[in-house]
């Protein structure tokens, strides 16, 4: 890929997450019931779908790639 046409990409993209990731940081700083308690139970949710998808990945993803290059 052209080295320009992935900055602009890059960029794009970081501008984006950046956005998504403020817009969220300020709405949860004004809700109180959020701050109070309702944050512990979100973090454990994503917490858990982190260690699903890591364990998804390993099994289908590494493993798979591990064995090709013992292979060669």
């Amino acid at each position: 890929m052209d080295y320009r046409k992935f900055s602009l990409f890059t960029l794009l993209g970081s501008a984006v997450w950046c956005s998504v990731l403020s817009y969220l940081g300020v709405k949860m700083g004004q809700d109180e019931q959020l701050m109070k308690g309702e944050l512990h139970r979100i973090t454990i949710w994503v917490g858990g779908a982190v260690v699903v998808l890591g364990s998804l990945y390993y099994f289908f993803v590494h493993r798979h790639m591990k064995a090709e290059n013992e292979g060669v």
